[in-house]
């Protein structure tokens, strides 16, 4: 892997390695790099949802030994820090009057100072609706209190006030950081304009099929209120940030189209390898590993049980990905145009039958089922999305010179089908196993099911697939520095054709086009249309496990929360030895830690979950949210 710029630039972080202390606004040096030092503390501010494994909470993956569906968002609540990024903004002009810095390089740092807090009170008003908006520095009785001694603002007022700090900060900052740094530029910051406005615009559109009645006090304040009458002007403010950057000539889709599937394949591979400045616009950077703590720790904790790094740390195999997710992949016709990508598992076409449970004798399974016999266990996989065949381990692809192992039964000869047990058989001269391999070490999934790992934690799929994105493809490791996209061109793309589906406002040739732009490059020769469908499909496939997913469904209202039964699912490679040579069928189940037997209700989360509670509420003078009533 590629040696990565370190974060947030290398002159500074040097500088903020000299010093032990950290600065709080008020005992900044007034020194050029103390300014600089105070910038590169800022940013670590940002609670940024880096390699986070926010995909793990939704339908599309699960953590391989738990069931973890919930509302799941990053919020941020420290008055310190705002009051720290206020103090330092309060001496940028004593700096100036001082010949510290130039009037330009003030511009540029209070551009900065803006961009972060803008991005932390993002991160308060997703999570917590309406909150206290302070931009002047506190007295020291105030400074560092959960309660900041300021009444919330309504949530409208303080998503304004986000959407217009941000403009602000896109005409303070430069067009470009010529010294490749990670820095936030202008673009960086119309970039998260595009997320808020359309973060607000369908939170407003959507509120009310999750939304509280006026009883709860912060509901008639307004606190944690928003109603479908203010959607247009944010749609409209999100169409307005997407489209500068869009006619910027600034950017492009990393690889650009192609007709290639394995062309594609490669370059959506790379594409999370290494920083590529075509398709950043915003994110965070990686130290090479030298330093304790400052590789990104995703390579270890998510690889295949078969190829891994040896480190200490959570263990690996931890992130198993659902089928729920893998029949989105779209297949290829034979044009190389979209085809349905719902894995063909039988041959009268019932793809939405689950069999409760398969790991004992009381299970639904249906030995009359009409399944497909495919030759291998990667045949039904063979045509999907280059981004599927990019981003997800499955069975019996290639990954570090392994085939992986991802083999939950068999079906004997003498009738006998069995589920998650390593056994083994000869048939005719010929070892066969039940899980695919005769070693630990030998397969990736179904292994230990039910159980909590080994104690080298080691862990196995739950399901038949694994995640590939992020990880270093050709070798194992210990320490991975690839950087974060925080904000990528793809993202600005959907951001401004799903606002286009939502509203009909700013072009539809524009919004056709960003869609199948993004299409593309993932070797799809036809164009769709710019419908509100479409745009949600491609947003869940391109941004798989970068935690849109989870935000996706926060900002519509449309994590499950009534009906059910809801589960993961999974197909199970089986073995099918029945007679002549053979075959691999793929029943649909429940994902085992879904299954009827450990959650009878299926996963469900509480509406209230929508609004986080308000932090050390108790002696507070703040309105508490609906969940604490």
């Amino acid at each position: 892997m590629k040696k990565i710029l370190h974060y947030a630039f290398a002159i500074v972080l040097s500088l903020a390695l000299i010093s032990c202390n950290k600065q709080s606004g008020d005992d900044i040096s007034l020194t050029r790099p103390g300014l600089e030092r105070f910038i590169s503390e800022m940013y670590g501010f940002i609670p940024m949802d880096a390699f986070n494994t926010k995909d793990q909470h939704t339908m599309l993956a699960t953590y391989s030994k738990g069931n973890d569906y919930s509302v799941n968002v990053t919020g941020f609540w420290d008055y310190a820090k705002i009051n720290s990024i206020n103090r330092f903004i309060a001496k940028l002009d004593e700096a100036v009057e001082k010949n510290v810095i130039s009037a330009e390089t003030r511009d540029q740092m209070l551009g900065e100072a803006i961009f972060v807090r803008a991005y932390c009170y993002f991160a308060m008003v997703r999570r917590y609706g309406g909150v206290p908006i302070v931009t002047e520095p506190l007295d020291d009785k105030r400074a560092g209190k959960s309660d900041p001694g300021v009444p919330r603002s309504t949530e409208k007022e303080t998503w304004d006030f986000v959407i217009s700090e941000l403009d602000t900060a896109a005409g303070l900052l430069p067009d470009r950081r010529s010294d490749g740094s990670f820095r936030a530029t202008r673009w960086a910051a119309l970039g998260l304009q595009s997320r808020v406005a359309l973060y607000a615009a369908t939170l407003s559109k959507y509120w009310a099929k999750a939304g509280f009645p006026s009883s709860y006090k912060s509901v008639s304040e307004k606190l944690t209120y928003m109603e479908s009458s203010y959607a247009d002007s944010y749609f409209t403010k999100c169409i307005e940030a997407s489209g500068k950057i869009m006619t910027s000539g600034k950017f492009s889709l990393y690889g650009g189209a192609t007709t290639s599937v394995a062309r594609a394949k490669e370059n959506l591979t790379e594409l999370f390898l290494q920083r590529h400045d075509e398709e950043f616009i915003f994110g965070k950077a990686y130290d090479t590993g030298t330093v304790v703590g400052a590789d990104n720790g995703f390579d270890l904790a998510n690889s295949p049980n078969q190829k891994h790094g040896i480190g200490n740390g959570a263990g690996w195999g931890n992130y198993s990905v659902t089928s729920d997710l893998v029949d989105l992949f779209d297949d290829y016709n034979t044009a190389g145009g979209r085809a349905s990508g719902t894995i063909k598992t039988r041959n009268d076409g019932k793809e939405d039958i689950y069999f409760e449970q398969v790991s004992d004798a009381s299970s639904t399974f249906d030995e009359t089922a009409d399944f497909i016999r495919y030759y291998g266990p990667m045949t039904p996989f063979l045509h999907k999305d280059a981004r599927f065949q990019a981003w997800v381990l499955y069975p019996g692809t290639d990954f570090r010179g392994v085939s992986i192992v991802a083999q939950g039964g068999w079906w004997l000869p003498d009738g006998n089908i069995e589920f998650y047990q390593a056994n083994s058989t000869t048939i005719d001269g010929v070892l066969y196993y039940e899980l695919g391999a005769g070693t630990r070490d030998g397969m990736s999934a179904f292994l230990d099911i039910g159980s909590k790992g080994t104690p080298d934690h080691s862990y196995f799929w739950s399901t038949a697939f694994g995640i590939r994105k992020f990880l270093e493809p050709e070798y194992t490791t210990d320490k991975s520095s690839n950087p974060w996209y925080d904000i990528r061109f793809a993202e600005i793309l959907l951001n401004y054709a799903e606002a286009y589906a939502e509203s009909g406002k700013g072009s539809r040739d524009m919004a056709k086009q960003a869609l199948n732009d993004i299409r593309h490059r993932a070797a799809f020769t036809d164009s769709v249309e710019p419908t509100l469908e479409n745009v949600l499909h491609e947003r869940r496939v391109e941004f798989a496990f970068e935690g849109h997913e989870s935000y996706t469904l926060w900002r519509h209202r449309a994590y499950l929360s009534t009906g059910g039964p809801h589960r993961k699912h999974t197909v199970v490679p089986v073995l099918d030895l029945r007679s002549g040579p053979p075959r691999y069928i793929f029943p649909r189940v429940n994902a085992y830690w879904s299954d009827v037997r450990n959650s009878p209700d299926g996963v469900m989360i509480d509406p209230l979950d929508y609004y986080g509670p308000i932090p050390n509420a108790s002696g507070s003078r703040l309105t508490v949210n609906p969940c604490q009533e």
